[in-house]
């Protein structure tokens, strides 16, 4: 009996023994699951945490980026508004400017057709007042080479023979606005026109008889033939033909059955 009750609380013993090793190691099992938990749950911490960290510095990238982008809008929306408002000023300057010469322009317009009435006026004027001095009409200039025709009964004077390298003679009908014995001042409708020098060789005529150029008187009518000199570049009077202003009339032709003074009777 003494034999197995020792043997039976050996055997418990041993069998509270092996419960304690086993709730030993149970223990220690659960101490080290719960610490790999939190190892775990530490690791997973640090990976969120650096997740956020990482999303926080990308959106303040993004955010740095928009304000940048931000700011260079706002730069090309000012330096747009200076481009709008100098072009809206080189704008207006060129209105005022075009605006300036249109009246600048409608002024020399009004002043050139002022000009050209006040000339066209004189114009009339000086023609009404050349009109009405004018007594003896004009003769117009003949044409280049035309000889001189001398008046009826005067002798035939010698024609100029031009040497082959002399200018062409040419001619010139007008009013004797002055006469000297060196030259003779032309003027064809109360203008003078032509200056022409007086050379031992010119042959002066007035009413048909010869004469020198002194004796011309002022506003007589002259026809003349002159040469352009090729040294002095003056015209030379080559012929001059002077009719006086005033000169005896004609006697009228007597009526059948009348007879002029001092007329010898016509012989039935």
């Amino acid at each position: 009996m003494k034999s197995r009750a020792g043997w039976l609380t050996a055997g418990v013993a041993a069998l509270v023994v092996g419960t304690a090793c086993q709730d030993g190691d149970r223990d220690r099992r659960e101490t080290t699951g719960t610490k790999v938990s939190a190892n775990q749950e530490v690791e997973q911490a640090q990976e969120r945490s650096e997740k956020a960290f990482d999303s926080a510095r990308d959106a303040q990238k993004e955010a740095s980026n928009q304000q940048r982008e931000a700011a260079n809008a706002q730069e090309d929306l000012q330096r747009k508004q200076q481009e709008l408002q100098q072009a809206q000023a080189k704008a207006q300057k060129e209105a005022q400017e075009a605006q300036a010469s249109q009246q600048q322009a409608q002024s020399s317009t009004q002043q050139a057709q002022s000009v050209a009435q006040q000339a066209q006026a004189s114009a009339l004027e000086a023609q009404r007042r050349l009109q009405q001095g004018l007594t003896v009409p004009q003769r117009e200039v003949v044409g280049q080479n035309a000889p001189v025709q001398p008046p009826a009964g005067s002798a035939q004077q010698p024609q100029a023979v031009a040497s082959p390298q002399a200018a062409p003679e040419q001619q010139i009908s007008g009013q004797v606005l002055s006469a000297s014995d060196q030259e003779v001042l032309l003027s064809q409708r109360g203008e003078p026109q032509l200056r022409l020098k007086i050379g031992p060789s010119t042959q002066v005529q007035v009413d048909g008889r010869d004469a020198s150029a002194a004796d011309i008187q002022e506003g007589a009518q002259v026809r003349a033939s002159y040469r352009t000199d090729a040294n002095s570049g003056e015209p030379q009077a080559l012929r001059i033909e002077a009719q006086s202003q005033a000169q005896p009339a004609a006697p009228a032709a007597p009526e059948s059955g009348e007879s002029s003074p001092g007329a010898v009777p016509r012989q039935q």
